[in-house]
């Protein structure tokens, strides 16, 4: 059961850091444009939960987000935003 809990932890609570706190507001936008629900949880940290429908399993969604943060990255020259383990 433990481990069920840390699985859907992964999955549906994933942290992103990013490089500049102005860029909070078009990060969590672009986020929840896709299929996040997000929650600034301090000046460079986010947190986006997958809405319906989830990916299959753990890895197709950091996969998943990870996509979406290098295409949010290419609109962004200079600025990074990285999946937090």
């Amino acid at each position: 059961m433990a481990a069920l809990r840390q699985l859907e932890r992964r999955l549906y609570g994933i942290e992103v850091q990013f490089s500049d706190s102005s860029k909070a507001s078009e990060l969590a936008d672009f986020l929840r444009g896709l299929c996040f629900e997000v929650t600034l949880l301090d000046e460079r940290t986010l947190e986006a939960r997958f809405r319906e429908p989830r990916p299959a399993n753990e890895e197709a969604a950091r996969l998943e987000l990870d996509l979406y943060l290098r295409v949010w990255e290419a609109m962004h020259p200079g600025a990074w935003a990285v999946r937090v383990a």
